[in-house]
Order: structure tokens, then C-alpha cells, then sequence
């Protein structure tokens, strides 16, 4: 059974956290043992699986972060992606799609 440490409950790949006005926030959690290491760009397997770890990552992020921690974990996956020697223009192509969904849903929801 996890316990809340310091205002965080990790369950399954989720960070529950308490923000600072009292409501639950919630974003990709990783063990503190998490090596970063995910299918490299120079590996010799067809390129549409080296795409589908970028992929599966943005959506990850787009699924399980709220809207202020969903940034930072783009900024985390750009890096990285960025040390598995994926190419700037592969990550922002792959990132796009979800920035764009991230910015229409702030936009409804401020609108």
C-alpha cells in the first residue's frame, strides 16, 4: 500500500499530488530507478516502431498529466528523446499533434 510522501501518491504509472490551493494534480510517475533508456534511434528496427515509442510516449503524457504538468513532461520527453539520438524535427513532428490538442482544449476551456 503507497503512502503519501511529501504531498505524493504514486499509483501504477500515476503521480497523485496535492496542489498548492488544496486540489489533486496528477502526472506521469517514474521510479526513482528510471533509466531513460527507451528503443534508440540508431537500433537497427523499422523505423515505424522507433516512431511508435515517440508516439506511445506523447500519449502517455497526454492521458495520464493535467494541463500544468503536461508541459514539463513534453520538456522531459524532448530530452529524452533527444539522448536516445531521435532528431529535433522527428520529436516536434511526433509532438505537434498533441501540443495543438493541448492548446485547443486550454482554449475551449478559457474561451
Amino acid at each position: 500500500m503507497e503512502k503519501e510522501e511529501e504531498g505524493h501518491v504514486p499509483f501504477l504509472d500515476i503521480d497523485i499530488y496535492r496542489k498548492t490551493e488544496g486540489s489533486l494534480g496528477y502526472k506521469v510517475y517514474r521510479k526513482p530507478t528510471h533509466t531513460s533508456l527507451y528503443l534508440h534511434q540508431n537500433s537497427h528496427h523499422h523505423p515505424a516502431n522507433k516512431q511508435s515509442v515517440l508516439a506511445s510516449m506523447i500519449h502517455k503524457a497526454n492521458a495520464l498529466c493535467d494541463q500544468n504538468s503536461f508541459t514539463q513532461e513534453l520538456e522531459f520527453l524532448a530530452t529524452v528523446f533527444k539522448g536516445n539520438k531521435y532528431s529535433p524535427q522527428q520529436t516536434r513532428r511526433t509532438m505537434k499533434p498533441a501540443t495543438q490538442q493541448i492548446i485547443f482544449l486550454y482554449a475551449d476551456w478559457a474561451g
